[in-house]
């Protein structure tokens, strides 16, 4: 606590001298008579004080103490004079974290609380992925006439921390069940046990899958074929470019880090279903030593290794950590796009947002342009085509693909066409990058649109996160999309 005296009335005790010099000067009553006058004002200010009894209790609560990234949580800070005395001028500024941006509202407010009265401070922060601590409020108590300051910090009552959904401890998909463990049936014939085709006998053909009802029938021979099955196998990609790095908003999370988080939400749900299930990472530095990567530069995490989870895990948090930076674990300069896009001008962090007339350069945004090299269909994200060819020659043979993308340029379209010439089953998970706020969003919003609409066209699923809607009905659309998913 400290005590402060503030001396506002120094220009009453100049003018009360004043009078009473010239009073004395011209032997003038009337002039000795006006210091009265800034003589009460003098008074007043050394006679105002706080109450010595003066104390306040204070609270915190959050609409919702767990929210998913992204979503607006309303703080409500309750200030209630416990003293006997009435607090005139009461002022309360709460302790929000660095990180966490107001959006709405004031986090300060000031009040005049008579004994047993209280009142509230309510405001809107953006929950970002992590654990977020509120400091203690500091409360400054002012006298009647503002000449003493009483500061001090109070510890408040409630909840101190603000803590977004880690996908370890997130909810589950409600009655969606995942993609199913073991095997599951393709379109081609082979070995299995649903009937698929017949076709002419071949010597070596098994005894067993001879159709001997026709051969009685026609004496010809033929052979039977059951629909092929697979074992399950997913490969989870996450799109975290600085290209992606955009927001809507100052304070909301990046259309990347909103990927990363839908990417190891996936996995952790594929995971706990027992699908293996591997993950890469494009938009991450293969070259840190905290990244895992395979054959090639792009991270890439094999889900048959042992310690799959414990080093998938490792690499999400990386994810996470550039995916708000936009100059963090870059790979290179952003891919060719074919056309231009939107971007507004850049957040107090320097951090770009969607839906502007202007962009940074050098930023990785929505809005920079550069001239393609190649066709849109070959332009790559990570130091060109062998890089990701390297990384396409460790898929699975039998994977599906789940790429979560924000699709804020064509390399996403351009890399499911890649994915879909090879057989891949895709789905793409994008959560929107821009809002409607101005032309240059709906501008960039539409063009997104049409992407997702491209993907659509190459036999892929496009699933369509919007920000305003829970991630748990997303991900559920994109798991029961998948071969072997239910559709519950």
């Amino acid at each position: 606590m400290s005590h402060e005296r503030v001396y506002r009335w120094r220009v009453g005790a100049v003018a009360v001298g004043a009078l009473v010099a010239l009073g004395l000067l011209y032997a003038s009553p009337l002039l000795l008579a006006a210091t009265t006058i800034p003589l009460g004002y003098v008074a007043y200010g050394a006679l105002s004080s706080v109450p010595v009894d003066a104390a306040v209790a204070v609270e915190r609560s959050f609409d919702e103490a767990t929210p998913p990234p992204g979503e607006a949580v309303t703080v409500r800070l309750t200030v209630e004079n416990v003293s006997g005395a009435t607090l005139s001028d009461l002022r309360v500024v709460d302790g929000v974290p660095d990180d966490l941006a107001v959006v709405g509202g004031s986090a300060r407010g000031s009040f005049a609380l008579r004994p047993g009265e209280s009142a509230t401070v309510a405001y809107d922060v953006v929950a970002k992925r992590g654990d977020f601590a509120f400091a203690d409020p500091v409360v400054r108590l002012r006298s009647f006439g503002a000449s003493r300051l009483v500061t001090e910090t109070v510890p408040a009552a409630g909840e101190r921390e603000l803590s977004s959904l880690d996908p370890v401890s997130a909810a589950p998909l409600g009655s969606t069940t995942p993609v199913r463990a073991g095997t599951h049936p393709t379109d081609s014939g082979g070995e299995g046990l649903e009937f698929h085709s017949t076709r002419e006998y071949r010597p070596g053909d098994s005894i067993s899958r001879i159709d001997w009802r026709r051969f009685a029938k026609s004496k010809e021979l033929s052979t039977v074929s059951y629909r092929e099955e697979r074992a399950v196998r997913v490969v989870v990609a996450v799109d975290a470019r600085p290209v992606g790095r955009v927001r809507p908003h100052a304070g909301a999370p990046t259309a990347a880090s909103l990927s990363g988080y839908a990417a190891e939400r996936l996995y952790e749900t594929l995971v706990d279903g027992d699908v293996t299930t591997s993950v890469a990472a494009f938009g991450v530095d293969g070259s840190v030593s905290s990244v895992p990567t395979g054959a090639g530069p792009i991270p890439w995490v094999d889900g048959e290794r042992d310690d799959a989870t414990a080093v998938a895990r490792t690499l999400f948090d990386v994810v996470q950590r550039v995916a708000d930076d936009p100059e963090a674990g870059t790979e290179g300069p952003a891919p060719p796009s074919a056309d231009r896009e939107l971007a507004g001008p850049p957040t107090a962090d320097g951090t770009p947002t969607a839906g502007g007339t202007g962009a940074t350069p050098g930023r990785g945004t929505a809005g920079d342009r550069e001239e393609p090299a190649t066709r849109p269909d070959q332009a790559t994200p990570d130091g060109g085509a062998d890089a990701v060819d390297i990384l396409l020659s460790q898929f699975p043979a039998t994977a599906q693909v789940v790429l979560a993308t924000p699709v804020v340029d064509d390399w996403p379209v351009s890399f499911v066409r890649r994915l879909r010439r090879r057989g891949y089953p895709v789905v793409v998970l994008s959560p929107g990058a821009t809002g409607e706020a101005s032309l240059g969003a709906r501008v960039a919003g539409h063009e997104r649109d049409v992407r997702l609409t491209d993907v659509a066209a190459t036999g892929a699923t496009a699933v369509d996160w919007d920000r305003d809607d829970p991630i748990e009905g997303a991900l559920a659309t994109a798991l029961s999309r998948l071969p072997g998913g239910s559709h519950g």
